[in-house]
């Protein structure tokens, strides 16, 4: 892929990219524990299983205590977890330092810009709109009935479809392997920042690059 290429747009990941909703999510998977008898689990922690939707989040936190529930079991878990983040979804959550200017200088380049989550897709509108509600996203895409997610380059190619883009013009903007993943199955140039869910280490490890530690890091690969 030709990295001299204009970028046009710019789809990003949500939680932990845009919007640090670490303490909500671990907030929302803590009620589910505490219904199913299990002592809460750190935010930290919580985060190791973040990016791949909440029913895997859970999955992956029971397993982490040694806990394997029954699909029925689950359905019910996973529902007290989405019950208690419908509630309060922006509970401890707050854009990262940065990223509101990064949105404004975009959108003043004329950029086109995205949102794809795996968080459900209720509350990936309701947190953005919340939050960003200025912006002018051309698609808001969480998880819903028939919509693969992410590394699935489906949806990210609909957003450059949209964006009236070719798919080397868009920069995919996430903070795990699944968004490295997604922008390599989508043909579309990747960033991944450091101040996310997981650690720059761990992100070294999966093969994920470039790598980008600031808001100010990654706005000259946006505006070189």
């Amino acid at each position: 892929m030709d990295n001299t290429q204009r970028i046009r747009a710019l789809l990003f990941d949500l939680d932990g990219t845009l919007v640090d909703t670490s303490g909500g999510i671990a907030h929302a998977v803590n009620s589910a524990l505490a219904k199913a008898g299990v002592l809460p689990i750190s935010t930290g922690q919580c985060m190791q299983h973040v990016g791949r939707g909440l029913r895997n989040t859970l999955v992956g936190v029971l397993a982490e205590r040694g806990i394997h529930a029954d699909a029925e079991r689950l359905e019910y878990l996973l529902g007290v977890l989405k019950a208690t983040y419908r509630d309060e979804p922006l509970k401890d959550s707050f854009p990262y330092p940065g990223i509101v200017g990064l949105l404004e200088k975009s959108v003043a380049g004329n950029l086109r810009l995205g949102v794809l989550s795996n968080k459900d897709d209720s509350l990936v509108k309701v947190i953005t709109r919340a939050l960003f509600g200025e912006t002018p996203f051309i698609m808001i895409q969480g998880a819903a009935e028939g919509v693969p997610l992410k590394p699935d380059p489906s949806k990210a190619l609909e957003f450059a479809g949209k964006a009236g883009c070719r798919t080397d013009e868009v920069l995919l903007i996430g903070d795990s392997e699944v968004d490295h993943l997604t922008a390599e199955a989508a043909g579309m140039r990747g960033a991944i920042v450091t101040w996310g869910f997981r650690s720059r280490g761990a992100l070294e490890s999966s093969g994920c690059e470039p790598l980008f530690d600031t808001v100010e890091d990654l706005e000259t690969e946006v505006f070189p």
